[in-house]
Parts: structure tokens; C-alpha cells; sequence
């Protein structure tokens, strides 16, 4: 896995700022996983998180079900 900026800063200092319009699924969850591991409660999670986390998540759901991914590179779609 790759490790973001974000991720590394979340890592260093225990506090991350994200911008939720542009952030990814993975960023993401990595962010909310850090925080609900240092004991916070799901409850202490904005909503607009959580909103943002429900659009990543049905995309991505929608992404695997049309097999929309483009290949690999140096391998071709059939």
C-alpha cells in the first residue's frame, strides 16, 4: 500500500487535515480507521464523513459490479 502525505501526517502527529470532496476510499478509511483506533466513538464522526464515505463506498461497489477498472498495465482487456 501505498502511503499519502495525509497518511504519513495522520501517522507523525496523530491529526489530519482532509479536504472530503477530494479525497479517495482508501484515504479515507485509513483517516477514520486511525481515529476510531485512538478511541474515539463512531457518534464523534461528522456527518458530512460519513456522507462522503457512503458515496465512495457505492461507487466503488459500482466499479466492481460493471468490471469498470481499467487493466493492468502491459495487460490487455479481453
Amino acid at each position: 500500500m501505498r502511503k499519502t502525505k495525509k497518511i504519513k501526517d495522520l501517522e507523525e502527529t496523530g491529526t489530519i487535515e482532509i479536504d472530503i470532496n477530494t479525497i479517495d476510499l482508501e484515504e479515507l478509511l485509513i483517516a477514520l480507521g486511525g481515529v476510531l483506533f485512538t478511541g474515539a466513538e463512531i457518534q464523534e464522526i461528522d456527518r458530512p464523513i460519513l456522507e462522503r464515505l457512503e458515496e465512495l463506498i457505492t461507487a466503488e461497489i459500482l466499479i466492481r459490479e460493471n468490471d469498470l477498472r481499467p487493466a493492468p498495465e502491459g495487460e490487455t482487456m479481453h
